[in-house]
């Protein structure tokens, strides 16, 4: 009997076992529906845009970098009527610059921007990583050296207004140096860009600001691992130089960069050494405070344009980052020409007209580019651009 009753005793906890995980199952199985109409009700849903129309000068600028009147200008003639993804999606021209400009303005979650403007995340990726391929490619000419702004008379205004600053040269007409840019570490191949002075992943440019505060050369992006004079010696800015930098009366004109760009007939950098005599370390003090000037540049990049620093977000596999980055440097210009800067301010020197500075046709960027001025970006996204003015007779969109 006690054994009898022991099998009963036990049956019985097991019959009620399995009825305690049936009920359990079943709570789960209602509480998973449950939970699947929750996330179903909290999907991004289309909703009524954010009306542009109604934005004040400030939000406007807050937003973009641009005031409304100021970006219908800056599209004049820049950007092409429409901008077709390689996935079929395209978006007029005045839309598709303002997601650029957004991206770039201050990092941002898409779902956050889906609901401010209602951009749909995959489709705002590629229209702006389009967008920013075809203003690379259209403009690269000028980002990297432009002989027709830059012409001997603009070279001898700038060197004057350096003078004027007090500097100790009176053929001085911009500054050159590098900067870092910091990205995240790559899954494949990270030492590649791994900068061990700074212990972190980076990207290489290094760009000659001038006196009206426009970034009026810009080389990269290469790996983060590499000097600055090997930056210089890649860049073939050399050669440039050697063609270009000359007064009217045919004088050479010079840049100024820091010691390790060395010396030449067109590249100045400061006395070295622990036992300098006075006049070199006045020499040194009086273009170190015109100097900074070139950091000022850098950092306007940073402040219009947020996204760029925030390097949990460039990764150099999945973005183009260095087009990203030349882009924001393109933009900047822009800015400063329209906008004003700190370093036009400080050296009295008024930036060049939006006329001026955007010149040129797509042929023109292609003859630059095989007569060696450009340097071609290799993590370009795919994509096709239609371009209505820029194309020849019979010739077809290029893939970007």
């Amino acid at each position: 009997m006690p054994v009898l009753s022991t099998l009963a005793h036990q049956q019985d906890a097991f019959t009620n076992l399995l009825s305690d995980i049936c009920d359990v199952l079943e709570f789960e199985e209602h509480d998973l529906d449950d939970s699947e109409n929750a996330e179903n009700e909290h999907e991004p849903s289309p909703r009524k845009p954010l009306d542009l129309s109604s934005l004040d000068t400030d939000e406007w600028l807050i937003l973009f970098r641009f005031g409304f009147y100021l970006r219908q200008k800056l599209l004049s003639d820049n950007i092409p009527t429409r901008v077709l993804c390689d996935n079929g999606v395209s978006e007029p021209a005045k839309i598709a610059l303002l997601m650029l400009l957004r991206r770039l303005s201050y990092p941002a979650r898409y779902i956050d921007l889906f609901y401010m403007f209602g951009w749909e995340k995959s489709r705002f990726s590629r229209v702006t990583r389009t967008l920013a391929a075809y203003l690379y490619r259209r403009w690269a000419h000028i980002l990297y050296f432009d002989p027709h702004r830059l012409n001997r008379y603009k070279l001898a205004d700038y060197a004057a207004a350096v003078h004027a600053r007090g500097a100790a040269l009176k053929n001085v007409w911009g500054f050159v140096d590098g900067t870092l840019r910091r990205t995240t570490r790559p899954v494949r191949n990270q030492r590649i860009i791994y900068n061990g002075w700074k212990r972190i992943h980076a990207l290489k440019f290094h760009s000659i600001c001038t006196p009206d505060g426009i970034h009026s050369h810009l080389f990269g992006p290469i790996e983060g691992r590499r000097h600055d004079a090997t930056v210089y010696e890649q860049s073939n800015l050399e050669r440039i130089l050697e063609l270009y930098s000359y007064a009217p009366d045919n004088s050479p004109l010079v840049v100024y960069g820091d010691p390790a760009y060395g010396l030449s007939s067109h590249l100045i950098s400061p006395f070295k050494g622990s036992n300098l005599s006075a006049d070199e370390l006045r020499f040194n003090l009086s273009m170190s405070k015109v100097r900074e000037a070139v950091e000022w540049s850098f950092g306007e990049v940073i402040r219009q344009f947020a996204f760029l620093d925030f390097y949990k977000n460039q990764k150099v596999l999945l973005q183009p980052v260095g087009i990203f980055y030349a882009v924001g440097i393109l933009l900047t210009n822009a800015h400063v020409i329209l906008h004003g800067s700190q370093v036009s301010k400080f050296f009295d020197c008024p930036p060049p007209l939006l006329e001026e500075y955007f010149h040129g046709t797509a042929a023109d960027a292609k003859e630059a580019q095989e007569r060696g001025y450009t340097v071609e970006f290799t993590d370009v996204i795919p994509g096709v651009l239609v371009t209505e003015d820029d194309l020849g007779d019979g010739e077809q969109p290029e893939a970007v």
